[in-house]
This record gives structure tokens, C-alpha cells and sequence, in this order.
């Protein structure tokens, strides 16, 4: 039911029991304040340090004088601690995007006491927004988790999937269905119960004219946990993460009310983990063309803002390392050309090794990842690699005969770089700030308020009934009497054995504490029906 036929109807009852105006008021929500536009598409680039930045540039050129497309839009530079240190899992960073609040780790939606808060997308929802997530990793990581769940431990996996995929969103591109059990959450069931059209590859995404889409891509490489990386993919199959951008716009662009969406390059993060130079550059360079298709939509309708922030660095990355301490003067730019010579990832070139691991299939493997199997200035490594071929020994290769260095196979604590496309009206943030900061810009930009709508969606009913942990179920008693019984994770409830729905507004249990949208309440108190 859209807004426009819900606010009739409820204006209606309105006239006949002033008790309505309660459930008026919790479901449509008050009128946006003073948005300066409409749409919102918010970009994160996981895992990109400065370092990694660079260093795709000069993918792009050798002297990295061509820029990429995020350099023009470059506006402040953001801190990322998370609620207790200095280095952030990607939970509690993506939390501070997704609901302006500081967190520990490992927890989704919720701030640094554990209480639920409204994340962009909600919040946008209430609005009549439509409302879109996409990652090249399964859609309940942490970074697209942190948008559509609350959660105190991102492993959750089937009450993060349960709650994100009740929660109405309109377009959600990202694997996942491999990833449990179906006797623990049937993940391509639930998704259909409610309504999504799931698309299995590039052709079924590019020519969809479905209104509700789960993007639910394969990789030959990865079976159906994630998607490949850029430069290995199958591009006959998997869709690139510009052709996911451009599509998700095409499909929440014809909301009139506008749209939040959140695009993330995950695998910039996971080949950041390995010290995978080459994996590192090419999704970077595979999200700089994201960030580009999602600008250009933007300079074309005139109210739309694009957001991309790095949400953590990750490996220490540079150029130069120990290797190089005495003549780092004296390297030409040719020192990075080997990164270019590459046509797989370390784990795109290491599918190529057979069972057997001859000579023939090695060669292969260090050929697909830029490496000339008779370098002698990297004898040692290609040695190495060739008695124990593994993937930590395959990027050691690249990564002394390109001088790359690395002081760590995790995050690290850095400032990162914020870029920002807006109409010439909206005022952009300047300087060093927060990761809290970017989410209140977006919130504002929007004319959205995350603490009214948290206040609407979190209703704190503990000590109002009992939560059966076998049934998974709460019961409680309205002052009215009336009998409400709902499951965590859900977006439907029973007020006296009768099914209501509650329009994508999910009930969750956080900390032994159970929470409620007020919307339940209101129909509970009035006996109204959606």
C-alpha cells in the first residue's frame, strides 16, 4: 500500500476515533525536514586505504597522472575508530554509516550499549522511499548488514538474512544462499514468500523489470558464497559492480518520493586481507567505474547526492618497501608495470593449478598473475611458491618484484578519504571528521531523522510478557487486554490470534531485550488492520 492511499485511509479513521492518529503518525511518519534533495547513493569501498587508492591510479597511467573518477570529487578526510579502539571491524564501521552511532565490535544496527537504532534505510522507508543494498559478498556481510539489521554479533547470520530480507527492501544484490543451511533458514524460500523476483546472472539483472530484485549472482570460483573478483569473473555470468549500480538506479529511480542506496565494494577488503596487490587495484579500479555510473545519474536528475567512503583501511599497504630503503630515489615508475602484466587474482591464477601441481599449471598460475616464471631477481619467491604453492607464497611474487609492502594481513587505524558529489545547493563537509559525521550529513541532506525514527521502530516490551527461548517467541499483554504474541527477526504479528502485518518493520531481540515497532502498538490499542 502506497503512502498516498495509506494516509487517506488512516485520515478516515481518523474522523471516526482520535486513537488512530497514534498509528497515523508511527506508520507514514511526520513530513521530511527541509531535505535539499532526494535521493541518496552511498558508496563504501571496503577496506580502501590512501595507499591502495594510489596505487590503482597508476594502473591508469604509468607516471599516475590520470585521475580516477572519485579524485575530482575529494571533500575531507574521515577518522574511524570504532566505540573502544582505534582499529574497527567492519560492523561497527558500517554502523557508524548506517546509523550515526558508535558500536563494539562486531555488532550490527546497535549503538555501543546495545540498544537498536534506526539505520538510513529505515528510516528512508518510513519516508516512502524505496530502498536498495548491494555487495559483491553475501548480502548479510557486515557492511550491507550493518544497513538492514540489528545485531549484537555480525555471525548471526540467519537473523541477520531474516531481518533483511522481512524488511521490505526493494532492491538487494548480493550471494547468500549458500551460506546456511536450509534446516537452519531456507534463504531462497524466505526471499520468495516475500515477493522478490531473484535474478541468477548478468542477463536476468540487465533485462529485469521486476519492482522487488535479489541479485542472488554465482561464481565459478566461489561456488555461491560470493562474487568473484573483477578481473575474474565471468563476465558472461556476474554482473560488474557498475552494471549492479546502474541497474539498482534504474529500478528505485522511479519511486517518486526518491531513494537510499548503499553500493559496497567488498572485495576490496578481502584482497586487502591476503596482500593481494593485484586483487587490491582492480576492484578499486571496478568501483571507481561504480562510483562513476551512480555520478552521472546524478549530474542528470539534479537532486541526487553520491556518497563514497572507505570504511576502514586495511594491510598498510605502499608503494616501496624494506627492499627498496636504499635506492627508493632511484626506482623508475616501470617498478609497478609487473601489476599491470597481470590477468587473475592470486586467487583467480591459483584455480589454474591442477591436482597435480605440475611444473605446466604452475607456470600458468604465476603468468595469469603478471609473474614471468624465469624472473631471476625473484628466484627465491618463484622457488618458494613452486615447493609449496599456496596463495600467501603467490602474492609474495608480486609484491617484492613491484617493491609493494604491507605491515599487516588486517585493518589498520588510518584516516580515510571522503568523496561526495552533491547539487551546488547542498553544503558539504570539509576538513577531518567523523564517521558518525558522514551519517548525519546523508540523514540531513535527505530530511531524514534517525532518532524519531528510532523511537518508532524500537519499542522496548520486555517487561511487558515473557520470551519463550524454545518457540522463539514473545508474549505480552497491551493495557487494553489484548494478547500480542511475535518472533523476533519478523514483520508480522498475532493481537488476539489474529494475523497483522507490520509493513517491513521487524521486531528483534537484542541483549535479552525485546523490541517492537510502535505501529504494533497502535494497532493493538485501536484494532486497526493493514
Amino acid at each position: 500500500m502506497n503512502n498516498r492511499i495509506l494516509k487517506k485511509t488512516l485520515s478516515i479513521c481518523l474522523a471516526a476515533t482520535l486513537s488512530v492518529s497514534f498509528v497515523l503518525t508511527q506508520l507514514v511518519g511526520a513530513a521530511p525536514k527541509n531535505p535539499t534533495v532526494k535521493n541518496v547513493i552511498m558508496m563504501i569501498p571496503d577496506g580502501m586505504s590512501i595507499g591502495a587508492k594510489t596505487l590503482a591510479r597508476y594502473m591508469l597511467n604509468e607516471r599516475g597522472d590520470v585521475s580516477l573518477n572519485m579524485d575530482e570529487y575529494l571533500t575531507a578526510m574521515v577518522k574511524t575508530r570504532w566505540a573502544n579502539g582505534p582499529i574497527t571491524d567492519s560492523a561497527p564501521a558500517g554502523t557508524a554509516y548506517a546509523t550515526g552511532n558508535k558500536t563494539l565490535s562486531g555488532a550490527l544496527g546497535v549503538d555501543s550499549a546495545l540498544l537498536p537504532r534506526a539505520s538510513m534505510v529505515e528510516a528512508a522507508q518510513l519516508e516512502g522511499k524505496a530502498t536498495g543494498l548491494i555487495s559483491t559478498s553475501e548480502f548479510m556481510h557486515a557492511t550491507p548488514a550493518a544497513f538492514g539489521s540489528h545485531e549484537e554479533n555480525r555471525r548471526n547470520y540467519a537473523s541477520v538474512a531474516e531481518q533483511m530480507l522481512n524488511q521490505k527492501l526493494d532492491v538487494l544484490l548480493g550471494t547468500g544462499a549458500g551460506q546456511l543451511d536450509k534446516k537452519v533458514l531456507d534463504v531462497v524460500g524466505l526471499a520468495e514468500s516475500k515477493g522478490y523476483t531473484i535474478l541468477n546472472n548478468r542477463d536476468e539483472l540487465l533485462n529485469t523489470k521486476a519492482k522487488k530484485v535479489w541479485g542472488n549472482f554465482t561464481s565459478a570460483l566461489s561456488g555461491i558464497k560470493y562474487l568473484s573478483y573483477d578481473i575474474d569473473r565471468n563476465k558472461s555470468m556476474e554482473p560488474s559492480l557498475a552494471e549492479m549500480t546502474t541497474k539498482a538506479i534504474e529500478l528505485l529511480s522511479k519511486d517518486k518520493d526518491g531513494f537510499f542506496l548503499m553500493v559496497e565494494g567488498s572485495k576490496i577488503d578481502w584482497a586487502a586481507h591476503a596482500n593481494d596487490t593485484v586483487g587490491i587495484v582492480t576492484d578499486t579500479l571496478a568501483f571507481d567505474k561504480a562510483f562513476k555510473a551512480a555520478v552521472d545519474f546524478a549530474k542528470t536528475a539534479g537532486d541526487t547526492i553520491v556518497v563514497a567512503v572507505t570504511d576502514h583501511g586495511n594491510s598498510g599497504i605502499t608503494i616501496g618497501n624494506s627492499s627498496v630503503s636504499p635506492s627508493y630515489d632511484n626506482d623508475d615508475f616501470s617498478i609497478l608495470s609487473h601489476i599491470k602484466g597481470a590477468t587473475k587474482t592470486a586467487e583467480g591464477a591459483m584455480a589454474l593449478i591442477d591436482s597435480s601441481k605440475s611444473e605446466a599449471s604452475l607456470n600458468s598460475a604465476l603468468e595469469a598473475y603478471g609473474i614471468n616464471p624465469s624472473d631471476a631477481s625473484i628466484a627465491t619467491e618463484i622457488t618458494a611458491f613452486k615447493a609449496e604453492p599456496t596463495m600467501p607464497n603467490l602474492v609474495k611474487t608480486m609484491n617484492k618484484k613491484c617493491a609493494i609492502g604491507y605491515s599487516t594481513n588486517g585493518h589498520t587505524g588510518e584516516d580515510v578519504p571522503l568523496h561526495i558529489y552533491a547539487p551546488e545547493r547542498v553544503k558539504l563537509p570539509k576538513g577531518l571528521i567523523d564517521n558518525t559525521d558522514v551519517a548525519a550529513f546523508v540523514a540531513k541532506s535527505m530530511g531524514l531523522d534517525l532518532s524519531e525514527a528510532t523511537s518508532k521502530l524500537f519499542v522496548d516490551v520486555t517487561s511487558m510478557g515473557t520470551f519463550n527461548k524454545e518457540t522463539q517467541e514473545f508474549t505480552f499483554n497491551t493495557k487494553g487486554g489484548k494478547i500480542i504474541k511475535i518472533k523476533p527477526n519478523q514483520s508480522s504479528a498475532s493481537v488476539n490470534g489474529r494475523a497483522v502485518d507490520l509493513n517491513g518493520q521487524v521486531a528483534v531481540y537484542i541483549n535479552n531485550h525485546f523490541y517492537v515497532p510502535k505501529l504494533l502498538m497502535g494497532i493493538a490499542n485501536t484494532g486497526l488492520t493493514l
